[in-house]
This record gives C-alpha cells, structure tokens and sequence, in this order.
C-alpha cells in the first residue's frame, strides 16, 4: 500500500497543506520547527488514529483553530482508498471513500505503518507501561480480534478495582462478584498473553540477525515477562485466588496481562540498564525493522516505513546498513535538516520534499 496524496488542514503548524506524487522513496528535508515530523505524524494518525508524539488527541490542532483534519489517498495496485480523519470539539470523525465510520476500530490499519523516530527509545527506557503500550499498537494493527479482547479486559480489571475498592472499606462484602470477574480475566487473559507471546517470538526469530548488522559479535533478544505464561485458564484461576489477600489489602489489582513486560536482552543484560544510548538505538531500530519483517513475511503486509531524523541518530555506517538492506516494495517516508546527509543514488530515486522555503 502506497500513499499518493497527502491534504493537511489545521493540523500542527499547517494551516493548508497538499502533496502528492509521492515514490517509494520520499525525503522530507528542512530545518528543525518547520514541520517535517508533522507530515510523517499525520500519515500514522491516518493509520492508528492517534498520534506517536502524544497520548492527547488535541496537540495536533493548530493554534487558535476548532478542528484539524487529514485526507490521505492511497493506491496498491488493485484499488484506491480515500481516508479522512477530522478532529473536532466532539470527537474524531472519520471516513473511508466519503463513508462515515461509526467505530474507529472499522478506521484503523486500512493500511501498516512502522515508526523509527528519537522519542520511541522510551519503549526501551520508561516504564513497563510504555512497552505495553508498544505492544498493543502493534497488535492492533494486525490482528483486529486483539482490540476487543483488550478492550473487554480492561473494562473487567476497572469493575475488580472498584469492588476491591469497595470490599478494602467493607471487608463483609461477598467476594462471589470477585469470582465471576477472575474467570472471565481468566479467559480473556489468557488469550491476550497468547497472541503477545507468539508476537514476541516472530519478533526474535528476526531481531536476532538484524542487530548483527550493526554489532556482528552482539546478541540481541526480547523476553516476554507475565504472570500468565505457559498457564492455562484454570492455573490462572488459582493464580487469581491465590494473590486475592494482597489485593484486598490493596484495594488494588496486581494480578494479570496488566502487569506484563517485555524486556530488551543485549548479550543476556536488560538494555535498560546496561546498554548506553547508542547500543539502546541500535536496538530499538533492529526492532522496527523486525516489525518489517513480521509485516511482510508472517502477514504479507507492506507496511509504510516511517523514518524520523534518521541521519542524525546513526553513523553513515548504521545508515547505509539500513538503507541497503530495505525491501524495495515498501514506500519510505525520512525526515532529515541536511540533504548532505543523503547518498546520491538514494536522492536520483527519490521524491525530495524541502519545506526550507514553504509557507505554512
């Protein structure tokens, strides 16, 4: 899947903005604050219907204005696709061929997108909550089940916390609710564990072999850490019965796919804490390029690959290790301040977008 035409209105610094006529290739060039990641951000807002630089849908609104909206058209050869994304004071709108969406969960993944941008070494850095969060972006893009199943855990863990809550304050409330509820995470639970667990090994099966690009003598790999593995429903049954005194004391849920994490090992270490930053965005890019991969051979997929300030985070090594060894049948969107940075041959194929001079 190809985009052809791009159309920005209030959306960051842009008041109006069109492109179109993209290749495969495409290299956004100019100086930092005129809004080069602010393309690359609206064509994932187009896919995931959020946007990577924030958890507040707002933030992409312009200054002063009431919406925001993105029209995007795309091509793969047997069809086009014409998707709209406007947000506004109630809400986000979208549409696919001019028809109007009720659920944005029938929106999202009309087509893949794969992010390498500075602020994601937060997955590798922050909070567990960060790598899940990765996690379900991720999933949700391929597998549409994993939306509802998520979905339906979430809304189970918020009604346990507020019984436990509730039963912290009146400890001879009946704990019978507690049992029906711990079944049904039970199920879901497990289902969601499972569809993460063989995530995580398609992952490995890739990640392994592309970070020796980088560091031939270096071992990279991913953990998957839950409380729920290699448990069947019932195990994770008397898991939830057995941990039910501490979370009554709590008044809190502690067990469960909620508390799941996943861990970078470089040469059996957790990155986290004993890779420097340099190891740690090797990593994280041998890891969205493990995303390709999977995309591409385990779900034949050709995802969008979006590059942000690439150049500036590698060494021309680590660049042309990269740019060599990309699938030639995906489209490529990269930002960079200095066409300098680019190699010739890759500039002869490529659509240049300089925002140096633009208007916005």
């Amino acid at each position: 899947m190809n985009v052809t035409k791009l159309e920005l209105t209030n959306f960051r610094n842009y008041k109006k903005l069109k492109l179109d006529d993209f290749k495969k290739i495409n290299i956004i060039i100019g100086p930092n604050g005129v809004g080069k990641t602010s393309i690359i951000e609206s064509i994932y807002v187009c896919s995931l219907a959020r946007s990577f630089k924030s958890n507040d849908d707002y933030v992409i609104l312009k200054n002063g204005e009431s919406f925001s909206k993105i029209k995007l058209e795309l091509n793969n050869n047997l069809k086009n696709i014409k998707l709209e994304y406007t947000l506004t004071e109630a809400g986000k709108k979208t549409k696919i061929n001019s028809t109007l969406k009720k659920r944005i969960s029938d929106f999202i993944s009309q087509y893949k997108v794969i992010l390498f941008s500075p602020d994601e070494l937060r997955i590798i850095k922050e909070s567990p909550n960060t790598r899940r969060n990765y996690l379900n972006i991720s999933l949700s893009q391929i597998n549409k089940s994993y939306i509802k199943l998520l979905n339906n855990y979430n809304v189970l863990i918020r009604n346990k916390n507020d019984y436990l809550k509730k039963m912290y304050i009146n400890s001879n409330m009946d704990s019978t609710y507690l049992d029906i509820l711990d079944k049904k995470i039970a199920e879901f639970g497990s289902e969601i564990c499972k569809i993460r667990s063989e995530y995580i090994d398609k992952l490995n099966k890739y990640i392994k072999k592309i970070f020796k690009r980088f560091k031939k003598d270096d071992e990279v790999s991913i953990r998957y850490d839950s409380q729920f593995s290699l448990k069947n429903e019932e195990e994770i049954i008397k898991l939830l019965k057995k941990t039910r005194n501490n979370e009554l004391s709590l008044g809190l849920s502690k067990t469960g796919i909620h508390r799941d994490d996943i861990v970078f090992l470089h040469n059996g270490n957790n990155s986290k804490e004993f890779s420097s930053e340099g190891i740690q965005k090797l990593i994280l890019l041998s890891l969205k390029m493990a995303e390709l991969e999977v995309l591409i051979n385990d779900y034949y997929e050709e995802p969008i690959l979006l590059l942000d300030d690439l150049f500036s985070e590698l060494d021309i090594v680590n660049q042309n290790s990269i740019l060599n060894n990309l699938n030639k049948n995906i489209q490529v969107f990269i930002t960079t301040t200095d066409i300098n940075n680019v190699k010739k041959s890759m500039l002869r194929n490529a659509k240049v977008i300089d925002l140096g001079e633009r208007v916005v």
